[in-house]
């Protein structure tokens, strides 16, 4: 399934209204916030259909999972090109063999959990709460692309950077080159910037970078040990080779329109976040071609030299720039 698909819930007593474009989608929060309730909305419509006094408008089907949580495997499977929606009181959600439906599915997932699924390599721009104003209810976004979480004095300035990524490929290759100053450092997994972030001298400032495409199950933890120090900046991008789309060192049609409205193009049955679509787009545009072919493991100079480098950085926040040297 592809597209943003507009999502209207509504009652006598209440309204949700909320946009879904991506094949997960995490709502968390507090008990008593309204997410329970909208699933009983959106079952209760299912079952009676007008009669219930709900209605729902939706260009697709909107379903509740319901039923034999044995069951839930072929139950799932008989939805095709539908909005699912699953309350976190199935633990199946969590497990591997959820992941793989998900990702061999056409239909896209609203998982209402406070806890991280760790198995789903989801957004941390699809994580939502929601916020409530009298009747009206609507999921409002928690975490961004940016986070910026230091002090901006000139004492904060003056330290030392230390910068840490998800991996030693392509994105570490290229940040290890852009920092001028300070030591960039690979990670080795999403799984490893807390403890990172906590061993790290605190005599420096600490820049996280991570694709934020597939993030959504850290970024709690992450964004929580951050806020501990005093000195620590957060950027999760959509992935590195998003960077590189976003900078136009690579031509490519319709690319313009293709970043501005990802959900237009993004097939969910074909790719399970957009970190991969924008990865194949960029290996697809670039595989002719010796000087510029992408490589996730071994990033050409054609990237890291001159003024592509350059053309990459500027796509950066500038409060990340600034740090750069």
């Amino acid at each position: 399934m592809k597209n943003k698909h507009h999502v209207v819930v509504e009652s006598k007593r209440l309204k949700y209204e909320f946009d879904i474009k991506r094949n997960i989608t995490v709502i968390q929060g507090d008990s008593a916030s309204g997410k329970t309730t909208l699933l009983d909305l959106l079952g209760t419509h299912s079952r009676y259909g007008k009669e219930s006094g709900i209605s729902v408008q939706s260009d697709v089907p909107c379903v509740v999972f319901g039923g034999d949580a044995s069951l839930w495997k072929i139950i799932l499977e008989a939805y095709q090109d539908s909005i699912v929606f699953i309350d976190e009181d199935y633990p199946f959600i969590y497990s591997k063999d959820f992941a793989e439906l998900v990702q061999a599915s056409s239909n896209y997932f609203v998982l209402i959990t406070r806890q991280p699924l760790y198995n789903l390599p989801y957004s941390v721009q699809e994580i939502y709460g929601i916020r409530t104003t009298g009747k009206y209810h609507y999921p409002e976004q928690v975490y961004h692309e940016f986070y910026r979480i230091y002090d901006d004095s000139n004492e904060t300035l003056d330290k030392e950077v230390l910068v840490l990524v998800e991996d030693s490929k392509s994105g570490y290759q290229f940040f290890s080159k852009a920092f001028k100053q300070g030591e960039c450092v690979s990670v080795e997994g999403n799984s490893q910037f807390v403890g990172k972030i906590e061993n790290a001298e605190e005599n420096k400032k600490v820049v996280v970078i991570a694709d934020g495409a597939a993030f959504g199950a850290y970024v709690a933890k992450v964004t929580t040990i951050a806020k501990s120090r005093k000195d620590v900046m957060l950027y999760f991008p959509e992935s590195f080779e998003w960077l590189i789309l976003k900078s136009g060192v690579i031509g490519i049609k319709d690319l313009d329109d293709i970043l501005a409205e990802p959900e237009k193009y993004i097939e969910s049955r074909e790719f399970l976040s957009w970190e991969r679509y924008f990865t194949d787009l960029l290996m697809t545009a670039t595989a002719d071609d010796s000087i510029k072919k992408y490589d996730k493991s071994q990033l050409k100079p054609y990237y890291i030299e001159g003024k592509n480098k350059d053309a990459i950085i500027a796509v950066l926040p500038e409060e990340l720039r600034k740090i750069m040297g």
